[in-house]
């Protein structure tokens, strides 16, 4: 092979992690921050499927679930026709939970009564008595039939669906863009129309569902007090299953100092719990307690014979004390602003390590990049995360502790 075909199959060479986005190149510094392109659009408000739209669809979420996909697309386009064929169908565009609730009662127990016609689905929505804030909870009520919730369902439900680019959500996603589509609220170009009306079986679904989602997002949720209610009554509400790490058998002789150590986490662990209010984000209390259960974590570590005349000994202790100034520092301020900063920062510092193993590094096999890019994503999506290269609150150290 020559010289100059070695340089252009170097060239076409594809990313390490073989995914689109933006690489760091890509990436715009500016001080001690690099911005993704998406982050320097004007006016820019972005929208969480996972968090305001999701809890929306819930009753779409629901039969998909219950039933095999074929079987629930089916329902969704019998509901579709039967907005379609409705007298007042342009009433009927917002299929949303809380669009269903401002409809006049008796077109909302006639809209209901139809999602409930079949015995399977009517099992399957019969969990939204989970929830007490459900809008209309009393036409919901009327008309389901008497059969216990089953939070289990509605575990598998949400967790199908949290990814917003899965085929589950998709799928929940079509429908809500159907019902503005065939009710004249929304108007696309004829090939759009065509892919979306033969969904999922006609067309390139390669361009159909992107554009399934880009619309989707565009119909945000103007009352969100249901979204906020659905994850405050779902963490109240239902089971958590909770993982468990496996316990190490340790020589009864060395647990006196670690004895005390695994009890004080335990009631930290308990703690949290006693707290934790929601599972919407709480930049306050996750800090607090991410950095709590760092700290013993490696004071853990500390504990293993030998470590306390070593260097690692000495790095664990000045991690510690690291951690104790930025909270004592963040708690004396206690302004919420600092409070998302942090984890932000933290957030942009996973997103840096994930574009790092796409271009330049080989990841260890010791580190999850898929981990990695889930925490860079957790709160925003990362073509709009800023990353900060330099200290997360602007000071150094001995700032921070003055």
């Amino acid at each position: 092979m020559s010289r100059r075909n070695k340089s252009k199959s170097k060239q076409q060479k594809p990313r390490g992690s073989g995914k689109s986005r933006t690489p760091l190149s890509g990436h715009t510094r500016i001080g001690n921050e690099l911005l993704p392109p998406f982050a320097k659009l004007p006016q820019m408000k972005p929208s969480s499927w996972m968090d305001e739209r999701l809890p929306e669809m819930l009753w779409a979420a629901l039969i998909r679930t219950s039933v095999s996909r074929d079987l629930a697309l089916g329902q969704f386009r019998r509901f579709l026709d039967f907005i379609f064929e409705h007298p007042k169908k342009d009433l009927l565009s917002d299929v949303t939970l809380t669009g269903i609730s401002k409809l006049d009662e008796s077109l909302r127990e006639e809209l209901i009564a139809f999602l409930i016609s079949r015995s399977d689905s009517a099992s399957a929505l019969a969990t939204l008595r989970l929830f007490d804030s459900l809008p209309a909870r009393e036409t919901w009520d009327k008309l389901l039939p008497s059969v216990e919730p089953d939070p289990r369902l509605l575990m598998a439900a949400t967790g199908a669906h949290l990814w917003h680019q899965s085929q589950e959500a998709t799928d929940c996603r079509w429908m809500r863009i159907m019902a503005y589509f065939l009710t004249g609220r929304l108007h696309v170009p004829k090939e759009t129309a065509d892919g979306w009306c033969g969904y999922p079986n006609e067309g390139d679904q390669r361009s159909v569902r992107p554009s399934i989602r880009a619309m989707e997002i565009s119909f945000q949720c103007p009352d969100r007090q249901w979204s906020q209610n659905f994850w405050r009554e779902a963490w109240h509400n239902t089971p958590c299953m909770e993982l468990v790490p496996t316990k190490k058998v340790v020589d009864p002789q060395t647990t006196v100092t670690r004895q005390r150590i695994y009890e004080v986490f335990d009631h930290l662990k308990k703690h949290w719990l006693a707290t934790h209010s929601s599972t919407a984000i709480d930049a306050k209390h996750d800090a607090v307690f991410g950095m709590a259960f760092y700290v013993m974590r490696v004071l853990e570590e500390l504990m293993s014979i030998g470590v306390g005349t070593s260097v690692l000994g000495r790095i664990g202790l000045r991690t510690i004390l690291e951690v104790h100034i930025s909270l004592h520092f963040l708690l004396g301020k206690d302004d919420e602003a600092l409070w998302k900063k942090w984890r932000t920062f933290g957030a942009g510092q996973a997103k840096l390590n994930a574009l790092r193993f796409d271009d330049v590094l080989e990841p260890p096999k010791y580190i999850d990049v898929d981990n990695i890019e889930r925490i860079a994503g957790e709160d925003i999506w990362e073509e709009f995360l800023t990353i900060n290269i330099g200290s997360w609150s602007g000071l150094d150290l001995r700032r921070l502790s003055e």
